[in-house]
């Protein structure tokens, strides 16, 4: 047990140095430090609201001040307890939100800057694996609390010799108003909120489906700070959705407390006697039950905080010096040398690729071939140098290289906007834009009006990878990187795709399952799984 409780601690702290989260250790103080204000203001509600019925001494925290001096103010001990509870509440729901705001932002920094994250794995990490560990730590909050108030009242019947009955019983709660007030914003924050992580799923199912396309236009900046500016929105949603239904919460009691500590300071109901004793044995248990059921929800939530442990600790240097790009040197036979090459995602032990030997052949037509799961992909993110090898060398010999998916990129905005996402906006004049525009046949009615606004929904699934293709060629590529780019496409558009292509005299590396489409390529590498790792055939179109 203590063996466990060791490792549970060494575990918290150690997830905890990488929290940068401003004055952490002081917020989970400062809840404590309110619990026990909670305790103290119980301990004199419960002895002020006996005291109406049989005389009493208050409790020695008090020292030796009469009953009658604090009678008066049992409405403000009322609305004192009321805001220190409600303090309470929206500080744990805060440091829960920043811990979690923290921790996907550094995923995220992760994902681009250190590579070799798998997309699952990102998606993971983001989405589920950050809200699971910032819930630990509400929740390991909320515990600390509850074993304080424990403490504290424990220790408090021990000392005390009082044994005073205390019992009421509250009919009525004046709560329609200010119940459906709250209610009332309550769900439109909640809208609100639900709307704002729907707009962070879609952001970060984008940015990761386009990760390769990101990465190399180098448009990492904007997309992080499009990412940070819903982050904020949800975020400011979910404080306000915490703080009106924290206050819809609270009124109840708090309406009922404060109009019997009215009743009492102004109508003789002597006749309702309680003792002490008992309302404080409820408040234990009552802290009891709330400590059982946080506990439960703590070890519940911990293997998550376990798993971020274990990622951080089997964290690989990043093998960025491993990938290099010569772009100066122009007389060169390979557009890519890859040489004793090793690579394997972060956190796993297989290697995909092992002792891998590439050359990849300049100003020719490349496909790659196989199955799924074999590397295809992982293959065009070593070339681009968004992966990086472990071992070995991969020399990519220009630095003008586009991507083209196989889910087409679409970001709010006007057509022109979608085709210059990615290239410098005075390097490509309108004129040129519209031309590629009918090259590709982007639509039938020769509609060339670039200010028109565009979605995923307003442009068909082949509209938007004609898009995909017209955004590339207008960045002048040496390098085209197509991943089952055609795979969604009917045999008309997949034949003008490719008859504009070979027009081009550059570097293609088409991954592709419909190979029997093509008829002009000059190499093929054949992609297959051997024992966990991918074995390469490469071989020439003659």
């Amino acid at each position: 047990m203590f063996k466990n409780l060791k490792l549970a601690i060494r575990n918290i702290y150690g997830i905890s140095r990488l929290l940068k989260i401003k004055n952490k250790k002081l917020k989970i103080t400062y809840s404590i430090g309110l619990s026990n204000v909670v305790v103290l203001l119980d301990l004199l509600i419960i002895y002020l609201l006996t005291s109406f019925f049989q005389p009493v001494e208050l409790p020695l925290f008090l020292g030796n001040y009469d009953i009658e001096d604090f009678r008066i103010s049992l409405p403000i001990f009322v609305l004192l307890r009321f805001l220190v509870i409600y303090l309470d509440t929206m500080n744990i729901h805060r440091l829960r939100l920043n811990i979690e705001e923290s921790l996907r932002e550094n995923f995220l920094n992760e994902i681009f800057t250190r590579g070799n994250y798998s997309i699952s794995d990102s998606y993971f990490f983001i989405n589920t694996l950050c809200v699971h560990v910032s819930t630990f730590y509400q929740n390991f909050t909320i515990l600390l609390t509850s074993i304080v108030k424990i403490i504290l009242f424990s220790l408090f019947l021990l000392i005390t010799e009082s044994s005073v009955f205390l019992y009421f019983i509250v009919g009525f709660l004046l709560l329609s108003i200010p119940s459906r007030y709250f209610t009332k914003l309550n769900r439109k924050y909640s809208h609100i909120s639900y709307e704002s992580s729907i707009d962070i799923s879609e952001n970060v199912e984008r940015v990761i489906d386009n990760l390769y396309l990101i990465k190399i236009l180098n448009k990492f900046t904007d997309e992080k700070e499009l990412f940070k500016n819903n982050l904020k929105n949800y975020y400011d949603a979910q404080l306000n959705n915490q703080k009106y239904g924290t206050l819809n919460s609270l009124f109840p009691t708090f309406i009922t407390m404060m109009i019997l500590s009215v009743l009492m300071l102004f109508f003789p109901i002597s006749s309702i006697v309680t003792l002490e004793f008992i309302a404080i044995i409820l408040r234990l248990f009552q802290s009891l039950g709330e400590f059982n059921r946080v506990l439960s929800m703590s070890i519940s939530t911990y293997v998550h905080l376990e798993n971020l442990l274990k990622i951080e600790e089997n964290k690989e240097t990043i093998y960025s010096s491993n990938f290099q790009i010569e772009d100066s040197i122009k007389e060169r036979k390979n557009a890519v040398e890859i040489k004793n090459v090793n690579f394997k995602y972060l956190n796993s032990d297989n290697l995909i690729f092992k002792d891998l030997n590439i050359e990849i052949k300049k100003n020719k037509h490349t496909i790659i071939t196989g199955p799924n799961g074999v590397g295809k992909s992982t293959f065009l993110g070593l070339v681009s140098g968004v992966f990086y090898p472990v071992e070995g060398e991969v020399n990519l010999f220009t630095n003008k290289v586009s991507y083209v998916s196989a889910y087409p990129m679409i970001i709010k905005g006007t057509l022109k906007e979608n085709i210059l996402y990615g290239t410098e906006k005075n390097k490509a004049s309108d004129k040129e834009i519209k031309n590629l525009i009918s090259k590709f046949e982007l639509f039938k009615n020769n509609n060339n009006n670039l200010e028109i606004k565009v979605s995923n929904r307003t442009l068909s699934s082949g509209q938007m990878q004609k898009l995909s293709f017209i955004r590339a060629l207008l960045s002048n590529p040496e390098l085209l990187l197509l991943d089952e780019s055609t795979a969604n496409l009917d045999k008309k558009t997949k034949k003008l795709i490719y008859k504009i292509l070979k027009e081009l005299n550059i570097t293609i590396l088409n991954s592709t399952h419909a190979s029997d489409d093509l008829e002009d390529f000059d190499f093929e590498l054949s992609f297959s799984s051997i024992d966990g790792s991918t074995l390469i055939t490469e071989s020439e179109n003659k």
